[in-house]
Protein backbone atom coordinates (compact mmCIF):
# COMPACT_ATOMS: atom_id res chain seq x y z
CA UNK A 1 0.00 0.00 0.00
CA UNK A 2 1.25 3.07 -0.95
CA UNK A 3 1.60 6.24 0.79
CA UNK A 4 -1.08 7.15 3.75
CA UNK A 5 -4.96 5.57 4.14
CA UNK A 6 -7.55 7.49 6.45
CA UNK A 7 -10.60 5.04 6.91
CA UNK A 8 -13.06 7.06 7.14
CA UNK A 9 -17.02 6.94 8.48
CA UNK A 10 -19.87 9.39 9.62
CA UNK A 11 -22.20 9.28 12.56
CA UNK A 12 -23.92 12.49 12.82
CA UNK A 13 -26.99 11.86 16.04
CA UNK A 14 -27.29 9.62 19.27
CA UNK A 15 -29.27 6.67 17.15
CA UNK A 16 -26.35 6.25 14.42
CA UNK A 17 -23.36 7.00 17.22
CA UNK A 18 -25.00 3.73 19.44
CA UNK A 19 -25.49 1.83 16.44
CA UNK A 20 -22.28 2.45 15.21
CA UNK A 21 -20.26 1.57 18.83
CA UNK A 22 -22.90 -1.18 19.82
CA UNK A 23 -22.81 -3.24 16.04
CA UNK A 24 -20.29 -2.02 13.65
CA UNK A 25 -17.04 -0.30 15.52
CA UNK A 26 -15.18 -3.15 16.63
CA UNK A 27 -14.68 -4.87 13.30
CA UNK A 28 -13.65 -1.38 11.20
CA UNK A 29 -11.30 -0.83 13.88
CA UNK A 30 -9.78 -4.79 13.73
CA UNK A 31 -9.87 -3.97 10.13
CA UNK A 32 -8.21 -0.56 9.86
CA UNK A 33 -5.33 -2.16 12.58
CA UNK A 34 -4.84 -5.11 10.39
CA UNK A 35 -3.66 -2.48 7.33
CA UNK A 36 -2.15 0.20 8.83
CA UNK A 37 -5.02 2.81 8.24
CA UNK A 38 -5.95 5.35 10.65
CA UNK A 39 -9.84 5.50 11.41
CA UNK A 40 -11.29 9.20 11.09
CA UNK A 41 -14.53 9.17 12.61
CA UNK A 42 -16.77 12.47 11.75
CA UNK A 43 -18.99 13.08 14.22
CA UNK A 44 -20.81 15.84 12.86
CA UNK A 45 -21.52 18.50 9.92
CA UNK A 46 -18.75 19.52 7.92
CA UNK A 47 -20.68 22.36 6.50
CA UNK A 48 -23.12 23.47 9.49
CA UNK A 49 -24.26 26.25 7.73
CA UNK A 50 -28.22 26.30 6.61
CA UNK A 51 -27.53 24.91 3.11
CA UNK A 52 -25.62 22.04 5.01
CA UNK A 53 -28.47 21.06 7.02
CA UNK A 54 -31.32 21.33 4.97
CA UNK A 55 -30.58 18.00 3.22
CA UNK A 56 -30.38 14.81 5.28
CA UNK A 57 -26.77 14.66 6.42
CA UNK A 58 -25.26 11.89 3.84
CA UNK A 59 -24.71 14.47 1.13
CA UNK A 60 -22.10 15.53 3.85
CA UNK A 61 -19.76 12.72 2.34
CA UNK A 62 -18.98 14.86 -0.75
CA UNK A 63 -17.07 16.93 1.59
CA UNK A 64 -14.84 14.88 3.24
CA UNK A 65 -11.69 15.34 1.67
CA UNK A 66 -12.06 18.89 2.17
CA UNK A 67 -11.87 17.74 6.15
CA UNK A 68 -8.76 19.37 8.32
CA UNK A 69 -8.23 15.71 9.17
CA UNK A 70 -8.65 13.97 5.86
CA UNK A 71 -7.17 16.53 2.96
CA UNK A 72 -3.40 15.47 3.88
CA UNK A 73 -3.86 11.86 3.57
CA UNK A 74 -3.12 10.24 0.02
CA UNK A 75 -6.21 8.10 -0.06
CA UNK A 76 -9.36 8.22 1.81
CA UNK A 77 -11.30 5.33 2.24
CA UNK A 78 -15.02 6.15 2.80
CA UNK A 79 -17.11 3.48 4.35
CA UNK A 80 -21.22 3.67 5.50
CA UNK A 81 -21.68 3.29 9.60
CA UNK A 82 -23.55 0.36 8.68
CA UNK A 83 -21.17 -2.17 7.37
CA UNK A 84 -19.54 -4.88 9.30
CA UNK A 85 -16.25 -5.75 8.08
CA UNK A 86 -14.80 -9.21 7.67
CA UNK A 87 -11.46 -7.82 9.12
CA UNK A 88 -9.93 -11.83 9.10
CA UNK A 89 -10.26 -11.98 5.12
CA UNK A 90 -10.58 -8.61 3.58
CA UNK A 91 -7.56 -7.81 1.56
CA UNK A 92 -6.01 -4.06 1.47
CA UNK A 93 -9.00 -1.90 -0.65
CA UNK A 94 -6.66 0.53 -1.95
CA UNK A 95 -4.33 -1.97 -3.41
CA UNK A 96 -7.01 -3.99 -5.23
CA UNK A 97 -8.37 -0.15 -6.59
CA UNK A 98 -4.80 -0.17 -8.47
CA UNK A 99 -4.31 3.77 -8.39
CA UNK A 100 -5.33 5.98 -10.97
CA UNK A 101 -7.71 8.61 -11.49
CA UNK A 102 -10.62 6.80 -10.69
CA UNK A 103 -13.21 6.27 -7.47
CA UNK A 104 -13.24 3.33 -6.53
CA UNK A 105 -16.14 1.50 -6.12
CA UNK A 106 -18.66 -1.88 -6.72
CA UNK A 107 -20.88 -1.23 -9.37
CA UNK A 108 -24.04 -2.67 -9.85
CA UNK A 109 -23.91 -4.58 -13.26
CA UNK A 110 -21.06 -6.63 -10.98
CA UNK A 111 -23.50 -7.71 -8.40
CA UNK A 112 -26.25 -8.73 -10.60
CA UNK A 113 -24.00 -9.97 -13.92
CA UNK A 114 -26.98 -11.71 -15.73
CA UNK A 115 -30.71 -12.27 -16.38
CA UNK A 116 -31.16 -14.95 -13.51
CA UNK A 117 -29.60 -12.84 -10.54
CA UNK A 118 -31.46 -9.77 -11.32
CA UNK A 119 -34.79 -11.78 -12.08
CA UNK A 120 -34.27 -13.34 -7.97
CA UNK A 121 -33.18 -9.48 -7.03
CA UNK A 122 -36.73 -8.15 -8.10
CA UNK A 123 -39.02 -10.53 -8.69
CA UNK A 124 -38.63 -12.28 -5.00
CA UNK A 125 -38.17 -9.62 -3.46
CA UNK A 126 -41.12 -7.72 -4.22
CA UNK A 127 -43.59 -11.04 -4.06
CA UNK A 128 -42.11 -12.53 -1.04
CA UNK A 129 -41.02 -9.16 1.17
CA UNK A 130 -43.31 -9.76 3.45
CA UNK A 131 -45.30 -6.42 2.64
CA UNK A 132 -41.72 -4.36 2.53
CA UNK A 133 -41.55 -4.32 -1.25
CA UNK A 134 -44.26 -2.45 -3.11
CA UNK A 135 -43.53 -2.38 -6.85
CA UNK A 136 -43.87 -5.00 -9.40
CA UNK A 137 -39.97 -4.92 -10.19
CA UNK A 138 -37.18 -2.59 -9.34
CA UNK A 139 -36.48 0.47 -11.72
CA UNK A 140 -33.49 0.12 -14.94
CA UNK A 141 -30.28 2.38 -13.57
CA UNK A 142 -31.93 5.06 -16.33
CA UNK A 143 -35.52 5.08 -14.64
CA UNK A 144 -33.96 5.61 -11.49
CA UNK A 145 -31.64 8.61 -12.72
CA UNK A 146 -34.84 10.37 -14.53
CA UNK A 147 -36.66 9.74 -10.69
CA UNK A 148 -33.78 11.42 -8.98
CA UNK A 149 -34.63 14.34 -11.52
CA UNK A 150 -31.13 13.58 -13.79
CA UNK A 151 -30.99 12.38 -17.71
CA UNK A 152 -31.56 9.00 -18.54
CA UNK A 153 -28.00 8.37 -20.39
CA UNK A 154 -26.41 6.45 -18.07
CA UNK A 155 -27.13 2.83 -17.95
CA UNK A 156 -25.13 1.53 -14.82
CA UNK A 157 -25.44 3.04 -10.68
CA UNK A 158 -22.87 2.46 -8.03
CA UNK A 159 -24.23 2.06 -4.05
CA UNK A 160 -21.60 5.01 -2.77
CA UNK A 161 -21.49 2.86 0.57
CA UNK A 162 -18.18 2.19 -0.15
CA UNK A 163 -15.60 4.34 -1.43
CA UNK A 164 -11.63 4.89 -2.30
CA UNK A 165 -11.03 8.13 -3.08
CA UNK A 166 -8.12 10.81 -3.79
CA UNK A 167 -7.72 14.60 -2.22
CA UNK A 168 -5.45 15.50 -4.72
CA UNK A 169 -8.04 14.10 -7.72
CA UNK A 170 -11.76 14.03 -6.17
CA UNK A 171 -11.70 17.13 -3.47
CA UNK A 172 -13.25 19.40 -6.56
CA UNK A 173 -15.28 17.01 -8.01
CA UNK A 174 -16.74 15.98 -4.62
CA UNK A 175 -17.33 19.79 -3.82
CA UNK A 176 -19.11 19.98 -7.39
CA UNK A 177 -21.80 17.39 -6.88
CA UNK A 178 -22.28 18.77 -3.38
CA UNK A 179 -23.09 22.12 -4.74
CA UNK A 180 -25.28 21.24 -7.70
CA UNK A 181 -27.24 17.96 -6.33
CA UNK A 182 -30.81 17.96 -5.48
CA UNK A 183 -32.52 15.40 -3.17
CA UNK A 184 -35.86 14.33 -3.27
CA UNK A 185 -38.03 11.32 -2.46
CA UNK A 186 -36.25 9.16 -4.81
CA UNK A 187 -32.78 10.27 -4.92
CA UNK A 188 -31.59 7.45 -2.22
CA UNK A 189 -29.94 11.19 -0.36
CA UNK A 190 -26.97 11.71 -2.06
CA UNK A 191 -26.64 8.39 -3.66
CA UNK A 192 -28.28 8.72 -7.55
CA UNK A 193 -26.51 12.20 -7.80
CA UNK A 194 -22.94 10.80 -6.98
CA UNK A 195 -23.44 7.87 -8.84
CA UNK A 196 -24.87 9.73 -12.38
CA UNK A 197 -22.08 12.22 -11.61
CA UNK A 198 -18.94 9.55 -11.62
CA UNK A 199 -20.30 7.57 -15.22
CA UNK A 200 -20.88 10.84 -16.59
CA UNK A 201 -17.09 12.05 -15.67
CA UNK A 202 -15.23 8.67 -16.43
CA UNK A 203 -14.39 8.28 -12.88
CA UNK A 204 -15.71 4.41 -11.97
CA UNK A 205 -12.88 2.37 -10.91
CA UNK A 206 -14.61 -1.34 -10.22
CA UNK A 207 -13.36 -2.50 -7.09
CA UNK A 208 -14.02 -6.34 -6.17
CA UNK A 209 -17.94 -7.03 -5.82
CA UNK A 210 -16.94 -8.32 -2.08
CA UNK A 211 -16.05 -4.89 -0.79
CA UNK A 212 -19.59 -3.84 -0.64
CA UNK A 213 -21.56 -7.08 -0.28
CA UNK A 214 -25.60 -5.78 0.32
CA UNK A 215 -27.08 -7.76 2.92
CA UNK A 216 -30.58 -7.97 1.78
CA UNK A 217 -29.45 -8.80 -1.72
CA UNK A 218 -27.48 -11.38 -0.28
CA UNK A 219 -30.81 -13.10 1.55
CA UNK A 220 -32.79 -12.47 -1.25
CA UNK A 221 -30.45 -14.33 -3.82
CA UNK A 222 -29.15 -17.08 -1.46
CA UNK A 223 -31.38 -17.52 1.27
CA UNK A 224 -34.81 -16.83 -0.07
CA UNK A 225 -36.39 -18.51 2.40
CA UNK A 226 -35.53 -15.56 5.27
CA UNK A 227 -38.03 -13.47 3.63
CA UNK A 228 -40.69 -15.97 5.03
CA UNK A 229 -42.58 -14.00 8.18
CA UNK A 230 -42.11 -17.61 10.45
CA UNK A 231 -38.77 -17.53 9.50
CA UNK A 232 -37.76 -14.15 11.08
CA UNK A 233 -37.89 -15.80 14.20
CA UNK A 234 -35.83 -18.55 13.27
CA UNK A 235 -32.66 -16.69 15.39
CA UNK A 236 -30.06 -19.60 14.95
CA UNK A 237 -31.20 -19.72 10.72
CA UNK A 238 -30.82 -16.41 10.46
CA UNK A 239 -27.09 -16.51 11.98
CA UNK A 240 -26.08 -19.04 10.33
CA UNK A 241 -26.91 -17.38 6.95
CA UNK A 242 -26.20 -14.28 7.56
CA UNK A 243 -22.87 -15.10 9.20
CA UNK A 244 -21.84 -17.26 6.18
CA UNK A 245 -22.55 -13.95 4.15
CA UNK A 246 -19.99 -12.32 6.10
CA UNK A 247 -17.41 -14.92 5.54
CA UNK A 248 -17.68 -15.40 2.21
CA UNK A 249 -17.25 -11.73 1.41
CA UNK A 250 -15.06 -8.79 2.81
CA UNK A 251 -17.73 -6.13 3.55
CA UNK A 252 -21.23 -6.76 4.50
CA UNK A 253 -23.65 -3.90 4.29
CA UNK A 254 -27.08 -3.66 6.11
CA UNK A 255 -29.00 -0.81 4.57
CA UNK A 256 -32.06 0.17 6.50
CA UNK A 257 -34.80 -1.53 4.61
CA UNK A 258 -37.27 -1.98 7.44
CA UNK A 259 -36.52 -5.84 7.29
CA UNK A 260 -33.26 -7.22 7.40
CA UNK A 261 -30.96 -4.65 8.67
CA UNK A 262 -31.06 -6.13 12.51
CA UNK A 263 -29.64 -9.52 11.65
CA UNK A 264 -26.06 -8.14 11.84
CA UNK A 265 -27.05 -8.88 15.74
CA UNK A 266 -26.93 -12.44 15.09
CA UNK A 267 -23.36 -12.13 12.95
CA UNK A 268 -21.53 -15.17 15.33
CA UNK A 269 -17.92 -13.41 16.05
CA UNK A 270 -16.63 -12.98 19.45
CA UNK A 271 -13.48 -11.24 17.19
CA UNK A 272 -11.86 -14.51 17.74
CA UNK A 273 -10.65 -16.96 14.70
CA UNK A 274 -13.29 -18.01 12.07
CA UNK A 275 -12.70 -21.73 12.94
CA UNK A 276 -13.62 -20.90 16.72
CA UNK A 277 -17.00 -19.46 15.48
CA UNK A 278 -20.05 -20.99 17.87
CA UNK A 279 -23.61 -20.89 17.50
CA UNK A 280 -23.94 -22.47 20.86
CA UNK A 281 -21.66 -19.58 22.07
CA UNK A 282 -23.02 -16.79 20.20
CA UNK A 283 -27.07 -18.03 20.89
CA UNK A 284 -25.71 -18.11 24.89
CA UNK A 285 -24.23 -14.21 24.28
CA UNK A 286 -27.49 -13.12 23.19
CA UNK A 287 -26.44 -12.25 19.47
CA UNK A 288 -22.90 -10.57 18.17
CA UNK A 289 -20.88 -7.96 20.87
Amino acid sequence: MAGRTALTTMVIGKDYQDMWDGLYRKSVEAYAAKHGYDLVIIDDYIDPSPRGRERTPHWQKCLILEHEVLKTYDHVVWIDADIFVNFHNAPCIVADHGGGDGIGVVTFGSTMPNAETLQNRWDRAHRYGSGAFKRDRGPTAPERYAQAGLPEDQAEMVNTGVMVLRPDKHTAFLRDVYETGTENPMSAMEQMWLSYRMFQEGLVTPLDTRFNKIWSEELVQNYPFLMNTGMRAQVPIIALCVTAAWLNGYFLHFLADGFSRGDVRYIMTLFDEPSQISLEAMMKAGGNR
